[in-house]
């Protein structure tokens, strides 16, 4: 039996194949690739090195978005019919070329919906706008599960803030497995890699006046700012080896920001907090995380989970399938 994960976050595409306890691992960068060379270049050559064939495979996991009101937990990919849920993008095309290519069931595992967050979350200030409350809510859902286990609480009754902190930074706040309320770096949450973050109103609306068009101004705000932007990082992991005066304002201003998102979240659940759960790549790193827990370990024990869990939740919801 083999099980096969994938999930484009950024610009990578994470894959796991293996049995729920015992995978292996890659990552592929997709700003190499088209959809369908992600595949045939990239997937199927790492599953072959790794001793699994296409024929083994007996269903492959990956998440998406789901729709407004959606049943929670596990659901297959259906793309003939167009009802079930779907990752947007690349992820869609993706699902699509998987699909014909191994012809083995995909399922997609918790699924993100804004069904799931207060709706007071997803009003904004000008009826024009709404939120989007919308995030990897499958890492989230399982960081809250593993973190419920640890503690030994009845994962109902869990409130936890999640932080999932690497080449793209999501936050959330959960009360068991339901996102209640979430942000990003693609919108309002703390600078990341390469996107901006949260921007000042008055600043974004004169770069959309000087631009020459809204791709430059996405180019700008998603692939030119955070990390890359000020310091010409490529990797978040690099954040602590330089030493500078302007290093060292950009690891505090990341710092700052994360915690001041983390105290909003606490307010969300009205400061009854479990834990603060940091994972992803930064929490990998000590003096980050130390940082962050000076300014946020007030709020409730902070747990630090290090690396990209985007395979591990995949996994764990493959386990959920053949239980």
């Amino acid at each position: 039996m083999a099980i096969l994960a994938v999930y484009p976050q950024g610009s990578t595409l994470h894959v796991a194949a293996g049995a729920p306890e015992a995978f292996q691992t890659a990552s592929i960068r997709l700003s190499s690739y088209s959809v369908e060379a992600a595949i045939s270049s990239g997937v199927i050559p790492w599953l072959e090195s790794v001793g699994i064939t296409q024929d083994s495979v007996d269903f492959v996991v990956t998440s998406g978005s789901a729709p407004e009101s959606p049943p929670t937990g596990i659901q297959p990919w259906d793309p003939p019919q167009g009802q079930g849920a779907q990752q947007e993008g690349f992820g869609s095309e993706l699902f699509e070329l998987l699909a014909a290519r191994l012809a083995k069931p995909i399922y997609l595992i918790d699924p993100a919906s804004r069904g799931e967050c207060h709706a007071q979350a997803l009003v904004t200030g000008t009826p024009a706008i709404q939120r989007t409350c919308l995030a990897d809510y499958f890492i989230f859902k399982y960081l809250a599960r593993q973190e419920a286990h640890r503690r030994g609480l009845p994962l109902s009754e869990g409130r936890f803030i999640a932080a999932h902190l690497g080449e793209i930074n999501q936050l959330g706040a959960l009360v068991g497995t339901r996102v209640v309320d979430c942000i990003t770096s693609a919108d309002e949450g703390p600078f990341a890699l390469s996107q901006s973050g949260s921007l000042p109103f008055d600043g974004l609306l004169e770069l959309c006046g000087t631009a020459e068009d809204r791709e430059a101004v996405l180019t700008t705000i998603e692939d030119e700012g955070g990390l890359k932007g000020y310091l010409g990082l490529e990797s978040v992991t690099e954040l602590f080896s330089i030493q500078n005066e302007q290093s060292e304002l950009i690891r505090h201003a990341l710092i700052y920001q994360t915690a001041k998102e983390i105290g909003a979240f606490a307010a969300v659940l009205e400061g009854r907090v479990d834990a603060v759960i940091l994972s992803g790549e930064l929490a990998g790193v000590k003096a980050f995380v130390d940082e962050l827990q000076k300014r946020v370990g007030f709020i409730a024990p902070v747990s630090a989970v290090p690396g990209n869990q985007a395979a591990a939740a995949l996994m764990d919801g493959a386990r959920r399938i053949l239980s």
